[in-house]
């Protein structure tokens, strides 16, 4: 299946506890609007923190979102793309990485050292519940498609899984990178180097 969701979701974890609270995270979008320093129309900070294990400090633009993420006891970046998709999936994972990857980066440019993700694994969330219903069929089918893709993007083996077994959750698939450890400059060049054979 490569069908572009409504909706595509780029999650890096941290690969440990940092000593900033969800709280700290706040004025540190509000200066990114100020500053621009993300792609997109920055609109707004909304605090979430208070919901458990919930989207934590979401910074809101126009075509994407970006959150200070708490969910499943994993803090990291979500980068939600809300419109203006490619119609090609390939091109959709690419753009939506690539964003993520420049607001992981500039994340951990805020606390160096502190703040540090794990840039060989993801979880991909793809929201649209009519294309990509949360069921393990759906998984299986879409399995050998997404395997190319997100190889390509990571430029090695990946391994996939389904990240929530109930079927009212959001279709989520979990990549790692078999036996490698991606550094964030990796990541980056492999990501232009696949969008200038595009």
């Amino acid at each position: 299946m490569t069908i572009v969701p409504k909706r595509l979701g780029i999650k890096f974890s941290l690969k440990r506890q940092p000593t900033l609270e969800p709280e700290d995270i706040l004025p540190i979008f509000q200066r990114w609007i100020q500053e621009h320093r993300v792609e997109g129309m920055l609109i707004d900070v909304i605090d979430y923190k208070h919901v458990p294990e919930g989207p934590g400090i979401v910074l809101i633009a126009d075509e994407a979102d970006f959150a200070y993420d708490l969910a499943d006891g994993e803090i990291g970046l979500h980068y939600i793309r809300k419109r203006d998709l490619p119609g090609d999936l390939s091109r959709a994972l690419q753009l939506s990485f690539k964003s993520a990857l420049a607001a992981a980066r500039a994340l951990e440019a805020e606390a160096p050292g502190d703040i540090v993700f794990d840039f060989s694994a993801a979880k991909i969330s793809f929201f649209d519940r009519m294309r990509y219903r949360n069921d393990p069929a759906v998984f299986e089918n879409a399995r050998p498609a997404l395997t190319n893709l997100l190889s390509d993007i990571f430029g090695g083996t990946v391994t996939l899984a389904r990240v929530y077994d109930d079927r009212r959750a959001v279709f989520a698939v979990s990549c790692t990178v078999a036996g490698e450890n991606i550094n964030a400059d990796a990541l980056a060049a492999r990501l232009e180097e696949n969008r200038q054979s595009v």
